[in-house]
């Protein structure tokens, strides 16, 4: 499994964001979510993503979604 934090900047610096990647076979599933950056606790989980054919195309993917859920909050105050 591969792990990426990702800093989110102008929300509370208690929360990252966080994609993992696991193979399975020769495809790729990932996990979007948002955790305490202290605890590792999910905060809100995004999305998973199922058998995606490439890792690079997975991780630009999950920060796609990472990205959209979080202008999706502010846009929605």
């Amino acid at each position: 499994m591969e792990e990426y934090l990702i800093e989110l900047k102008g929300l509370s610096p208690q929360l990252v964001g966080r994609i993992s990647i696991n193979s399975s076979g020769e495809l790729f599933n990932v996990e979007v979510d948002i955790i305490q950056s202290e605890s590792g606790k999910i905060f809100n989980h995004v999305t998973i993503l199922y058998n995606e054919s490439d890792r690079k195309e997975a991780l630009s993917l999950g920060v796609h979604h990472l990205q959209v859920f979080l202008d999706s909050k502010v846009h929605s105050r």
